[in-house]
């Protein structure tokens, strides 16, 4: 049963690869940096509208970052930033050690192989930076990672989706009975929206809560961890950003996509609207 699961999952994630779109529709690879892909098939994509922006993004093999243990085994690209002004080069330090620390810090095991590895920029702006990395690995099996990480600019660290939003019970009232300020997902292929009214109140905040956790978080809480393993992580609850929109994903047998206008949800906000 299991094995028939990953093989669900995994013909779901190819169809994942052509899913996301950023802050903007226009796709440029200008910023990408001369290392050569060490992975086949990697895609990656920057989104952005904004014109403003004070820092660009640059694609880094991990296998360069040398104080991983496994840099020489398992390979994959992760977003640095650059070009930052020179007073602020220290921070730009900071920013790309929590985005290393972000994408890299779970990863632990035996790794056989690793494919299909798609990095996408959702959002690039001055205010925050949202991204995914998916990819297929194999160690003592066969699993797929969808890993969301979102940056705030202005204090250079990781943010989480109660940082951004009251995750309360007037907010999952909101949802529940306003289906009709959802909006269709980028570029919908076979994912959907949620029904949130098949949860009660209670079981649908528990899963805007676990939006929040870390994949280093998950595995130490249990969350499908095995041995032998970087990390079982299938599909999880997650969010991302999008310019204007905030994206929920529940895990519903796969990822189901609540993609939120920002001015919709205004009085929930804990921040400024992006």
């Amino acid at each position: 049963m299991r094995q028939l699961c990953i093989f669900n999952k995994k013909t779901i994630f190819i169809l994942l690869l052509f899913l996301l779109t950023g802050c903007g529709s226009s796709k440029s690879t200008d910023e990408m940096d001369d290392t050569k892909p060490i992975i086949e098939n990697i895609s990656n994509t920057v989104e952005s509208t904004k014109t403003d922006n004070y820092y660009s993004v640059s694609f880094v093999e991990t296998s360069n970052i040398k104080d991983l243990v496994w840099h020489d085994e398992l390979s994959f690209k992760i977003p640095q930033i650059k070009d930052m002004p020179e007073e602020r080069l220290p921070f730009e330090d900071t920013i790309n050690q929590n985005i290393t620390k972000a994408m890299t810090s779970w990863i632990g095991g035996k790794i056989i192989n690793v494919d299909s590895v798609d990095l996408t920029i959702t959002c690039h702006s001055n205010r925050y930076l949202s991204f995914v990395n998916s990819f297929i690995y194999e160690s003592n099996h066969v699993d797929i990672i969808n890993d969301y990480v979102t940056i705030d600019m202005l204090t250079g660290q990781r943010v989480y989706l109660n940082e951004l939003v009251e995750l309360n019970e007037d907010f999952v009232k909101y949802l529940q009975e306003n289906s009709s300020k959802v909006k269709e997902p980028p570029q919908p292929l076979w994912q959907g929206i949620p029904d949130l009214n098949e949860y009660t109140s209670s079981e649908l905040l528990e899963e805007l809560k676990k939006c929040s956790y870390t994949q280093e978080e998950l595995i130490q809480d249990g969350y499908y961890s095995l041995e032998e393993s970087i990390g079982s992580l299938l599909f999880r609850n997650s969010f991302f950003l999008r310019d204007g929109m905030l994206v929920i994903i529940l895990d519903q047998g796969g990822e189901s996509f609540i993609t939120l206008d920002v001015n919709d949800i205004e009085d929930f906000l804990k921040v400024n609207k992006w």
